[in-house]
């Protein structure tokens, strides 16, 4: 009877045991489960931004190579307008010289004139 009971109490005690070893393990479980959840979640984020960082790259890239683009034909704008501010200054120049030898030849043509007009006259009087 003695050994019935002590059996019986062992019983209790290993059942009581295993109910708490269950609750421990379902805990556990349930544990591991959120932490899974956790982790796989946050591969999938890491994995969307990193998505984006690619794409950002490459936009990046993109923007980098038209800004290169840019600057070149800038140089190339900068270097033309370089050479036609040259050419309008040696056709300013040019301009200025034909005043001038226009000038001087209109001059020349009315002392021409004048001389001609003078010839003319003494002509006139002489005959």
């Amino acid at each position: 009877d003695a050994m019935d009971k002590a059996l019986c109490e062992s019983i209790q005690s290993l059942t009581a045991s295993t109910m708490m070893l269950q609750e421990v393990q379902s805990q556990y479980n349930t544990e591991k489960k959120r932490l899974e959840d956790a982790l796989n979640g946050s591969r999938k984020q890491i994995e969307v931004l990193s998505e984006k960082l690619q794409k950002e790259e490459g936009e990046t890239a993109t923007l980098y190579l038209k800004i290169m683009s840019l600057e070149s034909t800038n140089l190339s704008l900068n270097s033309t307008i370089s050479t036609k501010l040259e050419e309008i200054g040696k056709r300013e120049a040019l301009v200025n010289s034909l005043t001038a030898d226009a000038k001087k030849s209109s001059s020349k043509i009315q002392e021409l004139e004048t001389v001609k007009d003078a010839l003319e006259k003494a002509l006139n009087e002489s005959t």
